[in-house]
């Protein structure tokens, strides 16, 4: 074989060569195209759902926070009705002495001592007796 044919055969490697090596390339960066439009979609994704949860973390922590200003309301409006009821047990003697024979049932009192005390009836006396006891 001469040297030109030699050299036309490594000149024809060398071309085969190249091609065989873009053909590989093209395919490693067609499959890494594909990798980073996944990874991209992925990301998108991923912020996507960050941000919705970041959404509903304001949303619960609002309506956590506007159910505390409503509950603080109605405590506050509870005391006061606390002390309104009070009020008008002290101010009304007839409920002042239920609210004392309840009292008196609740220490262990008996029906007769609830009649000499508070003066009431043995049929109510022994209702408050039975309704105390029942509700323990």
């Amino acid at each position: 074989m001469n040297w030109e044919t030699m050299a036309l055969a490594i000149a024809l490697c060398i071309v085969v060569i190249c091609v065989a090596m873009t053909l590989w390339l093209r395919k490693t960066v067609s499959l890494q195209g594909k990798i980073l439009t996944d990874l991209s979609k992925r990301i998108d994704a991923l912020q996507h759902a960050s941000r919705l949860q970041q959404e509903e973390v304001h949303e619960v922590r609002s309506g956590a926070l506007a159910v505390g200003a409503k509950v603080k309301d109605l405590i506050v409006k509870i005391e006061h009705l606390g002390d309104k009821v009070a009020e008008v047990e002290y101010l009304d003697p007839a409920t002042r002495m239920y609210t004392q024979a309840a009292k008196m049932v609740d220490a262990g009192a008996t029906v007769e001592d609830l009649m000499r005390e508070c003066e009431l009836p043995r049929a109510e006396a022994e209702l408050l007796v039975s309704v105390k006891k029942s509700h323990s």
